[in-house]
């Protein structure tokens, strides 16, 4: 129950911290719904961001998740908490975030699929509830956060063999990634709901503008904990 309340604390601490910037984020989204019921030129737009996605296949979802959790929480970062002004260091995060959110995008993508063969691509509650199940229970804890996970560790250690000490070690998941999970569900589980009930075009936006949300929780959670060490 510990650790579950200190994983709870944490998660309320990085939402409050990216709270700004989450607004924003929730707004954006609120366009794009707004704009996709009024607005026949965003439904055209939206179904040629569907097309180009078809044709370009993993690529897309590399490149889209790269730009959704590396980039725009970058510039996020800068607009809200640096007072507009970069620094290298938005650079190298950039740089060392991108490849790992971009695989991972194409993970996603994947298992995307594969939820849809098994369930089929309906937006009714008998197909939503066992994607949102699988995903949150399996996908998520047993695939995505460790993968995640163990990349930032091994960037943070400036991708030194040191790294697989930490990582392969007795509580490194009840440790690391246990309060990451739980963070991931109190964001997930209503944002995957929410994109699996969306129509097909509106998916990827929303999906896109959630995962850059995370990814500043994300980020907040490793840097907090890292400063309590």
């Amino acid at each position: 129950m510990t650790i579950l309340r200190r994983a709870l604390q944490s998660a309320a601490a990085a939402a409050r911290a990216n709270l700004l910037p989450g607004i924003l984020l929730q707004c954006l989204m609120v366009v794009f719904l707004s704009a996709y019921v009024a607005h026949e030129g965003t439904r055209i737009f939206l179904a040629e961001v569907a097309r180009v996605r078809q044709e370009t296949g993993y690529l897309f979802a590399f490149v889209s998740y790269a730009t959704a959790a590396a980039l725009l929480p970058e510039i996020l970062r800068i607009a809200f908490f640096q007072g507009g002004r970069p620094t290298r260091r938005n650079l190298w995060l950039f740089v060392t975030a991108a490849p790992a959110w971009g695989c991972l995008g194409i993970i996603v993508d994947f298992f995307y699929r594969c939820q849809t063969g098994w369930f089929g691509s309906g937006t009714g509650l008998m197909t939503i509830l066992p994607k949102v199940l699988v995903d949150q229970l399996l996908f998520s804890p047993l695939i995505s956060n460790p993968l995640t996970i163990a990349w930032f560790i091994w960037r943070d250690e400036r991708f030194h063999s040191t790294a697989w000490r930490k990582i392969f070690r007795p509580g490194f998941y009840m440790d690391r990634i246990f309060p990451v999970q739980v963070s991931g569900w109190i964001i997930w589980i209503p944002g995957v709901a929410l994109v699996y009930s969306m129509p097909p075009l509106l998916q990827i936006p929303v999906a896109v503008l959630i995962q850059a949300f995370w990814a500043m929780v994300f980020t907040t959670l490793g840097e907090a904990r890292d400063k309590t060490l």
